[in-house]
């Protein structure tokens, strides 16, 4: 093989031209394959190869009821009851006219059955404080009925603030409205009275959620982007009221935010690692043809990547993707070992003599470092976690690229450009430090091997989080809103489906300490319907004045509403003369909006009356339905609510809520396992993910057994002996066990995408082990090999190599998608690590062996 390799550098140099066109002409094709083929697949669902009972019962739900899964959550919420029962019918509503985006749009529980219905769907206690309200309500309501306008309601103020007796109940609250309105009018603002929330009062906040489908657009970098934009489109030209928040959650909105942060993340990884490469080799190669030269180099290996991924894979998912900073961090790698071996043979001959005299040093090196780091790549390849197995063969592929470009552009761009000037390779500090430690090599194993236990002892901490809320940013709008319905406990993605043919055994599933609630289709039955029906026919009686009006006024104009205004500012300016007491400041705002508004033209007081007016005519002809109802049963329920229910075939659906935050992974698997353990066929995203986890679990057990006997037989037969083997892989799990125990002292447990940062610590830190023995076995002649190995290049290019793999992985680590952060962030310490045990304990280790290593 290194006959081959430096035949083929000779070649390379002697045609140099000629080569730099041939890699031109090729690359520009591979540029059009990887354009033109370009695939990002969203589905996280495709990231993992399913085939167990658990994926089947999601599969019997989905057919059942395919309406309720991979839907978007619209959260509309105010403390305005009004509010949100208005803003959600104008978002509905607006969504239905876009039915070729959105599909399946449903608001549960805002049809105008529960609407009308509302009494019976009251708690005993709300209902009977809300039949208070109204008794207390009955002769304004009457007056209100007997004339529903404007007039009526200025009269009835003027009446109360003229009466000597005690003020109705409400009576500051209706003067404030009015005066609300009022200025908000006079302000060209909604001047509406929200007199639902005076009927329904409460003060927590009430919420509606939106459910629809939707149709992405496949083979599109975000294909979901459409939607959530159309979305957001919707809603801002909706203009909805002050007060009124609307938030977007659910899986569609969840996958869109992952998908962009991703995309994102490596897009400002790839741009920071880049400026951190320059500045690495700035300082550490000085010399712009050998910069030059691996820039060039890294831009021609990612297009040759990427079209090999579009034609071996096919697509990229958002994992894969990161193998754009993976290159940087790793062609790199290749191109200074055999840069800063050509620099310095050529401080002492000729560019070609130098090129052949660099493969013949490091040829080797490089090579084996290329198959071990594609070893540790192909790990998740077998597996069943597809989206690592794709990273795996791109990155593999990669490396196989940087390897080719190494032995065949560099030697042609360094022929070509010419020699580099002359530049001191060794690091003599680094020496000195070595030295140093050579003397005290007992006291640095021994302090190495109790710091590698106590790293193990920390490190078996360390706790595998499967949940795929762990890849995605905890402060994206989807994420809060999610982790806000949660807290209210209501209904999310992450709740669990029972899909049956007779009833869930609701007692025993409650008994259980992960349940917060059960509910089944019956559930929105309405409970206690016996005794709310009794407070419902009092109020009938009560009300009856307010309900049937003997009498009921014309619609005054302008010139009446005039004359009515008029009227009340007088009995105001009487009252404020005798003192109003609490009343006298929104009197006073109310007397000065009424001065100006009896100046407006008709148009406008006739809008300001509407304003006023038609909310209460509306809670009117409500109250007249909802206090003339029957008992409700569940086929009296609106269809569109026993659909998402009941499927076409007679099956009930079941919802389970859990108990505790599930964001929480260690919450999650109580939950499942615990409600699984008493409905085996219990469904639903929470339980995908635990199914999946455990296949992850053991593709990772699966991807490590593979790189590691892989990588260790390719070293046996490459190094000869298992001590100097051994030499090469003690770093790498002292770096593993150090690299885990820093997680689980940050915290920081394993996830999806971080998970495959072990295997890769001894396909990616294998390579530094190579070189340094690899050198040190040349070197070793005479008994000085550690201090012959410190003073060339090597040690500079490992250094130089790690630093900018460490750039490129805290790059990585600032992605705003969380699973690719954490493989930055754990990368980042593994390669830290790496670099510490390499440069200064291997050569120890080294230099303490003797001859024993080479022989």
């Amino acid at each position: 093989m290194q006959g081959i390799l430096t035949g083929w550098v000779r070649w390379v140099s002697t045609h140099a031209r000629l080569t730099l066109l041939l890699l031109v002409v090729a690359t520009l094709g591979l540029a059009w394959v990887a354009v033109d083929r370009f695939h990002l697949n969203a589905n996280l669902s495709d990231l993992i190869q399913q085939d167990a009972p658990w994926r089947t019962d999601f599969d019997t739900f989905e057919a059942k009821f395919p309406d309720l899964v991979r839907t978007g959550v619209v959260v509309v919420k105010s403390r305005s009851l009004d509010q949100v029962e208005r803003s959600t019918s104008r978002i509905v509503s607006a969504l239905q006219d876009h039915p070729d985006t959105f599909r399946a749009v449903a608001a549960p529980g805002s049809e105008a059955f529960f609407r009308n219905h509302a009494l019976l769907y009251m708690g005993l206690e709300a209902l009977d404080n809300l039949a208070d309200r109204l008794a207390e309500a009955q002769p304004w309501l009457t007056a209100v009925a007997q004339d529903p306008s404007l007039r009526g309601i200025l009269g009835l103020v003027g009446e109360g603030v003229g009466a000597e007796a005690d003020l109705p109940a409400g009576f500051a609250d209706v003067v404030s409205l009015l005066a609300g309105s009022a200025r908000r009018h006079l302000n060209d603002q909604d001047a509406h009275i929200a007199w639902t929330d005076k009927i329904f009062a409460q003060d927590d906040v009430r919420y509606q959620l939106i459910y629809f489908k939707a149709q992405t657009v496949a083979g599109q970098p975000l294909p979901d982007a459409r939607v959530v934009g159309k979305l957001r489109e919707i809603i801002g030209l909706l203009q909805l009221p002050r007060g009124v928040d609307v938030s977007l959650t659910g899986e569609i909105p969840l996958q869109h935010e992952e998908i962009e942060a991703a995309v994102s993340g490596v897009t400002l990884a790839g741009w920071l690692s880049l400026v951190l490469l320059f500045v690495v080799m700035l300082a550490g190669v000085r010399s712009g043809k050998i910069i030059a030269g691996t820039f060039i180099m890294l831009a021609i290996g990612i297009i040759w990547t990427s079209a090999y991924a579009m034609l071996a894979v096919g697509e990229f998912n958002t994992l894969s993707v990161v193998f754009v900073v993976m290159f940087f961090g790793l062609g790199v790698d290749f191109a200074l070992h055999f840069s800063l071996r050509y620099q310095e043979a050529v401080n002492h001959g000729d560019v070609t003599t130098s090129l052949l005299d660099s493969t013949q040093s490091v040829g080797r090196a490089i090579s084996l470092c290329t198959l071990t780091t594609a070893i540790g790549f192909l790990g998740f390849w077998p597996t069943a976690y597809a989206g690592l197995a794709d990273l795996g063969v791109i990155c593999a592929g990669g490396m196989v690229v940087a390897w080719l470009l190494t032995f065949t552009f560099l030697p042609a761009f360094y022929t070509v450009v010419g020699a580099p000037r002359v530049h001191q390779m060794d690091l003599p500090t680094s020496n000195r430090i070595v030295q140093a430690l050579l003397l005290r090599r007992n006291y640095v194993v021994g302090l190495v091997a109790v710091g590698g236990l106590l790293a193990a002892g920390l490190a078996a901490q360390a706790k595998f989080d499967y949940s795929v809320l762990a890849l995605k940013d905890s402060n994206s709008e989807s994420m809060r809103a999610l982790r806000e319905l949660q807290a209210q406990g209501l209904s999310t993605d992450y709740q669990l489906f029972v899909v049956s043919d007779k009833p869930v055994d609701v007692a025993r599933v409650e008994q259980l300490d992960v349940v917060a609630e059960v509910r089944t289709p019956n559930r929105l039955v309405p409970t206690e319907q016996e005794e709310k029906l009794a407070v419902v026919q009092d109020l009938q009686g009560l009300l009856y004045s307010a309900l049937e009006p003997q009498r009921r006024s014309p619609v005054p104009d302008a010139v009446q509403i005039r004359l009515s205004i008029q009227e009340l500012i007088e009995i105001i300016d009487t009252a404020l003369a005798e003192e109003a007491g609490p009343l006298g400041k929104p009197l006073a705002q109310l007397q000065e909006d009424l001065a100006i508004l009896i100046q407006a033209d008709d148009t406008a007081l006739m809008s300001w009356q509407e304003a006023v007016v038609d909310g209460l005519v509306d809670e009117l002809e409500w109250l007249n339905t909802a206090l003339w109802v029957d008992p409700v049963t569940f086929d009296q329920l609106p269809q569109s609510t026993r659909q998402r229910l009941t499927s076409t075939t007679g099956e009930q659906l079941t919802l389970i809520l859990p108990r505790e935050d599930i964001a929480d992974v260690s919450a999650l698997s109580a939950f499942i396992t615990g409600v699984r353990g008493v409905v085996a066929n219990a469904t639903g995203r929470p339980v995908i993910e635990w199914g999946v986890g455990q296949i992850v679990v053991e593709a990772f057990r699966q991807a490590l057994l593979f790189a590691v006997v892989g990588i260790c037989l390719v070293l046996v037969v490459a190094l000869g002996r298992l001590k100097t083997v051994a030499m090469v892989l003690l770093p790498l799990l002292l770096t593993a066990l150090c690299a885990f125990a820093v997680g689980v002292a940050l915290n920081q447990p394993v996830n999806m995408a971080s998970i495959l940062v072990l295997p890769l610590i001894f396909g990616l830190g294998v390579d530094n082990g190579i070189h340094v023995v690899d050198r040190y076995l040349h070197e070793s002649s005479g008994g000085q090999g550690v201090e012959r190995l410190m003073h060339s290049s090597t040690p500079r290019a490992v250094l130089l190599s790690t630093l900018t793999t460490i750039g490129a992985f805290s790059a990585l680590s600032l992605s705003p998608h969380a699973g690719t952060a954490s493989i930055g962030f754990l990368l980042t310490v593994s390669v830290g690590f790496l670099l510490l045990f390499t440069v200064f304990l291997l050569p120890v280790l080294l230099g303490g062996r003797g001859k024993s290593v080479s022989q």
